[in-house]
């Protein structure tokens, strides 16, 4: 699947971080590297034609954002929504359809007492028109102020699968109008996009792609605008108000490696050192995962904490720790190109002598995997994702796989198969984007008010239509905990990953 920290570095997505720049000793090679292997450097809609939206100054991108000027408000339902979008707004709380379930709508808000007195008193409409719902999405498309947009094909993800939903009758008679905003990879530049989003542009509901950093930025500045809000990845222990999680967190994903570790015979008692990244997000999870592995009876050599690239990390330094301490595995909990320096070097000539493991950090995509040839391949490194490789014959399983395969079938109806082969790795996250968001849209119906729409989310229930593994709120008040189940993958020789568990797995 897709793909936080501070100081002009990439974030990635879903929190992840996917740190690059061009800047600081001993990147430059990696930055030139990894800007052949992307394709693409842009500071527009990556070739996507920008089109106005009706009476309001966003930033919107190709046919997900075209506006239908005089539609009838008609309540048809999105044509893949799997059900028509009951009214969530009921008296007294009736249930509403999401995804093919019943969920309960009328539950306690953060600022309501309940949905139907909130929707009875008028509610929320902002970003709402009678033919319109306007989402705000940022996303790292330049890094640092380098023109590097490595956030594309999530993107294009996200205005795929919008624009499938457009082109099948919208969500209730509404189209989806998407605003993207650049984050820069910096906290700076995010503070920029979350004014834009929430206060400027005043878009209905903003969704963070890449980087815990950003993520945690624009989630304040909703969470105090009353905007809801989703994203990625982040830490249970150190939650972001307001945030809906859209995939695993960062706990679930080192409680599963941990446990996967004991079963794999090539890392079965291996002394174990962690990489991990200086981001206060991310930080403290090298404490739970070595809490985790000791208690799976692996002895953790070390904990080294990793500067940004943008930092002048000290990475002969970092290579000098696991060493000394006689490391056999390394785990990284920080962005691939920092991964990538330290196995460039030990490649180089560097006398390093272990294997590694991984759990997401972006660490799962084929993009960052060819930042560690031919050493990854070499040793066929295994690590986890939060969800099924994009080419895995198993995603034509739904109970194995999740709506993967519907994400690959719509993505290719509007963009062709050779566009799936070569982004789809990427792109498929924004089905997860897309999806959470439709959900909780189709729930509300005409009746769409801000107090609907956060309890339809609260409320889901097992809900599945995600190319991860299905996501409840129901019952807690803990929105940061996500989906939890992880398939394994095996990198492969030719710099793409094999998933080599059959499906997403409940545990290890």
């Amino acid at each position: 699947m897709l793909r936080g920290q501070g100081g002009g570095q990439l974030r990635r997505l879903r929190g992840r971080p996917a740190a690059l720049t061009a800047f600081g000793a001993g990147v430059g090679a990696v930055w030139l590297g990894l800007v052949s292997i992307v394709g693409v450097i842009t500071t527009s809609a990556g070739g996507q034609s920008v089109v106005a939206s009706s009476g309001r100054p966003a930033t919107v991108y190709g046919k997900t954002t075209t506006t239908i000027a005089g539609q009838p408000a008609t309540a048809a339902a999105s044509a893949d929504s799997g059900a028509a979008p009951a009214t969530a707004a009921a008296a007294g709380g009736a249930a509403a359809r999401v995804g093919g379930r019943q969920v309960q709508a009328a539950v306690p808000g953060p600022s309501t007492t309940s949905l139907g007195a909130s929707v009875a008193t008028g509610g929320d409409t902002t970003g709402v028109t009678a033919t319109e719902i306007h989402i705000g999405i940022h996303a790292p498309e330049t890094v640092g102020g380098a023109p590097l947009n490595l956030a594309a094909d999530p993107i294009k993800g996200i205005q795929t699968y919008a624009q499938y939903i457009n082109d099948h009758g919208g969500i209730a008679g509404r189209k989806l109008v998407l605003d993207i905003q650049d984050d820069g990879a910096d906290a700076a530049t995010a503070r920029k996009a979350a004014a834009t989003l929430i206060n400027d542009h005043k878009n209905f509901v903003v969704s963070g792609t890449l980087g815990i950093d950003q993520i945690a930025i624009v989630a304040a500045e909703a969470y105090k605008r009353g905007v809801p809000y989703l994203a990625g990845g982040g830490n249970e222990t150190k939650p972001i108000p307001g945030m809906f999680q859209l995939t695993a967190s960062y706990q679930t994903m080192v409680s599963q490696l941990a446990d996967y570790m004991r079963t794999d015979p090539n890392l079965k008692g291996k002394r174990v050192g962690i990489l991990v990244s200086a981001s206060e997000y991310i930080h403290p999870v090298a404490d739970d995962l070595k809490r985790r592995l000791e208690a799976n009876g692996f002895t953790v050599s070390t904990i080294v904490t990793a500067q940004g690239p943008t930092q002048n990390p000290d990475y002969n330094g970092y290579i000098l720790q696991f060493r000394q301490s006689n490391t056999q595995v390394v785990v990284p909990l920080t962005d691939p190109v920092t991964t990538s320096q330290i196995v460039q070097r030990c490649n180089a000539g560097a006398a390093c002598g272990w294997t590694y493991s991984f759990v997401d950090f972006a660490h799962d995509w084929d993009l960052a995997l060819t930042l560690m040839a031919p050493t990854w391949g070499v040793q066929h490194v295994r690590g986890l994702a939060t969800g099924c490789y994009f080419q895995a014959p198993e995603i034509n399983d739904r109970a194995k796989c999740g709506a993967l395969a519907t994400a690959r079938d719509q993505f290719v109806a509007i963009n062709g198969q050779d566009a799936w082969n070569r982004q789809g790795s990427g792109a498929a996250f924004g089905y997860q984007i897309i999806s959470m968001i439709k959900g909780a849209l189709v729930a509300c119906g005409r009746n769409l008010t801000r107090q609907c729409f956060s309890a339809a989310l609260h409320n889901y229930q097992n809900y599945s239509d995600l190319v991860t593994g299905p996501i409840t709120f129901a019952g807690s008040s803990n929105t940061m905990h996500g989906a939890t189940k992880m398939a394994v993958y095996e990198a492969q020789s030719n710099n793409v990953y094999k998933m080599v568990s059959p499906g997403l797995l409940d545990g290890f």
